[in-house]
């Protein structure tokens, strides 16, 4: 049998219910957004393979890309 908090045995929202449907969506966002980061990636080497630079080109400039994201969250 399932856990049935509190709120959904006697049919209302509870603090608890509130509580991890917050944690839920903050789980679901950071998924999303690592998604997002993991797809620019792959664009940004694509785009910097078709403009001919060589695989060190390429992780120098993630290494640069990265430190300025980095500093963006700062």
């Amino acid at each position: 049998m399932a856990f049935k908090s509190i709120g959904q045995k006697y049919g209302f929202v509870s603090a608890g219910d509130v509580y991890r449907q917050r944690i839920a969506d903050e789980r679901q966002k950071a998924e999303n957004a690592e998604a997002k980061i993991v797809q620019n990636r792959t664009d940004t080497q694509k785009v910097l393979r078709e403009m001919g630079l060589s695989e060190e080109q390429i992780a120098e400039m993630e290494a640069r890309l990265e430190v300025l994201r980095q500093s963006r969250h700062s």
